[in-house]
């Protein structure tokens, strides 16, 4: 892994997956999962995975509403 993290490597076009881990500070296993659900757009080539990295920056912000909540789950517990 880049101990430097993505945005070291800022002139790439795409980030791998450890890229996008490092980022989000989740694990490896989370960001397939992530792309599994269809929740963080990538590119795949091959059998590989790709990420513009200001796709996973907008992600990482999440959508834009007026109450600034930055709640992206339901916490709903039954």
């Amino acid at each position: 892994m880049n101990p430097h993290g993505p945005e070291r490597r800022s002139q790439e076009a795409l980030w791998d997956v450890r890229d996008v881990a490092w980022f989000l500070k989740a694990s490896v296993s989370w960001v397939y999962k992530a792309v599994e659900r269809g929740d963080l757009p990538c590119v795949r080539i091959g059998g590989l995975l790709r990420f513009d990295a200001g796709a996973v920056r907008a992600f990482a912000v999440g959508p834009s509403d007026a109450g600034g909540s930055m709640d992206r789950t339901s916490t709903r517990r039954g």
